[in-house]
């Protein structure tokens, strides 16, 4: 479902009709949902309303022909002289369609100047493919037609143009929602540029996708070799989620669902088959190797940005119960601990914030589990969710949330 702050994202481009069909249904459906994002729309069309009646020039045509009248008579007569009067009207209709073009203007917020750093909205005549709805950090675009880059603060809603091109720096995840309501999550240290909704260049690094429930998405991406890089491709079909990296040498595909329908890898002319529940890894002389995935194992480097927003995401406790669930009793829960820990401190954030929300109390033995692992990794960004916890009943949960606090402010002094 749209957040509020996506649907008022685009509220303008709904009221100039530049949206998609489904884009525009999606932020309908949300208006007929939440009250106080209707009544945000209902007064922006009040205000336009407004400013058209304000700026009707009802004048026009008199200035028109006031205009017309001594030009007339100073052919016939040319001993008149009506310069004056006629330079008044002209300046007066000149100053009239000056602040009715301004009022528009403003009205539409068009970025005439775009300071460096700071990102506008992309052009009317693009068309908007996606929205940046989260992220861990500062994210960079570079919109189509632009050699610099912008910075997008992770707090934003931001519409993103076809053709865009967004980059992570080492220590950011983002997630995008497509138009046609598809997700796209972004490693850090990576590179993609949008070509359209469905077709999705990966140019360095990790991505993840579910595909809208009626069309499939297509990752494209390139092996790099000394010559002609080898073009590929992977195509995820309708309500599948695949994630796929690159490196100098290698790519690899996950179809980290066994839920997935069987999907191909295209790597120059030759196709692979790639089964549910499979990675393929391929490198430039096309040796292929597979092996078996777990799909909540491969979504660990994703748990830093399910645990942003309030209420935390649903996705955060279903993959921390199964990633929880067999910690402490074999090899394999062995492996998950060890890969949740490998996030270092920002692996504590979805770990605190599924203990303080999942509060059911069928969950307490996992909501321990995950303070027992956070309480070594939390570090300042962890404090809200400690301080939650330490007022937690269970006795348990609070007394190391409270350690936790006091580890962490012995540190700071």
């Amino acid at each position: 479902m749209m957040s509020c702050e996506q649907s008022r994202s685009l509220l303008g481009p709904l009221m100039d009709q530049e949206l998609a069909d489904a884009q525009s249904d999606a932020v309908r459906d949300h208006l007929n949902q939440c009250g106080e994002c209707r009544r945000e729309w209902e007064s922006l069309n009040a205000l336009d309303t407004q400013l058209k009646s304000a700026l009707r020039l009802d004048g026009v045509d008199q200035a028109v022909a006031a205009i017309e009248s001594p030009i007339d008579h100073h052919v016939a007569c040319p001993a008149a002289q009506p310069r004056k009067r006629s330079i008044g009207v002209v300046v007066a209709v000149a100053t009239a369609v000056c602040l009715l073009v301004g009022a528009f203007v403003v009205r539409n917020q068009v970025p005439w100047a775009v300071d460096e750093g700071v990102v506008g909205r992309p052009a009317t005549e693009t068309p908007i493919v996606a929205t940046l709805i989260r992220a861990t950090g500062v994210v960079h675009v570079q919109h189509p037609g632009s050699a610099s880059w912008d910075s997008i603060d992770h707090s934003d809603a931001t519409p993103i143009a076809k053709g865009s091109r967004l980059r992570t720096q080492a220590t950011v995840l983002c997630e995008l929602q497509t138009s046609d309501q598809g997700k796209i999550r972004l490693n850090e240290a990576g590179e993609v540029v949008l070509h359209d909704t469905t077709e999705i260049e990966l140019v360095k690094g990790q991505i993840w996708c579910l595909a809208p429930e009626d069309c499939e998405i297509e990752i494209d991406f390139a092996l790099r070799q000394k010559t002609t890089p080898i073009l590929a491709s992977m195509a995820c079909p309708s309500s599948s989620e695949f994630q796929c990296s690159i490196g100098n040498d290698v790519a690899s595909c996950d179809s980290n669902s066994l839920r997935n329908p069987p999907a191909q890898m295209t790597v120059g002319a030759n196709g692979y088959a790639v089964q549910p529940g499979e990675t393929i890894s391929i490198d430039v002389e096309q040796n292929v190797e597979r092996i078996g995935v777990c799909d909540s194992t491969t979504k660990v480097w994703q748990l830093p940005l399910l645990a942003i927003g309030d209420p935390v995401d649903r996705e955060l406790a279903d993959v921390m119960s199964e990633l929880l669930a067999p910690i402490g009793k074999t090899k394999a829960r062995h492996l998950n601990e060890t890969q949740i820990r490998r996030l270092g401190p920002a692996g504590a954030l979805p770990l605190l914030a599924y203990a303080a929300t999942e509060t059911a109390p069928d969950q307490l033995a996992l909501r321990r589990t995950a303070v027992a692992l956070a309480r070594d990794l939390a570090d300042q960004r962890s404090k809200q969710w400690l301080a939650k916890l330490a007022a937690d009943p269970d006795p348990f949960l609070s007394a190391q949330a409270v350690k936790t606090l006091e580890r962490i402010a012995a540190e700071d002094r």
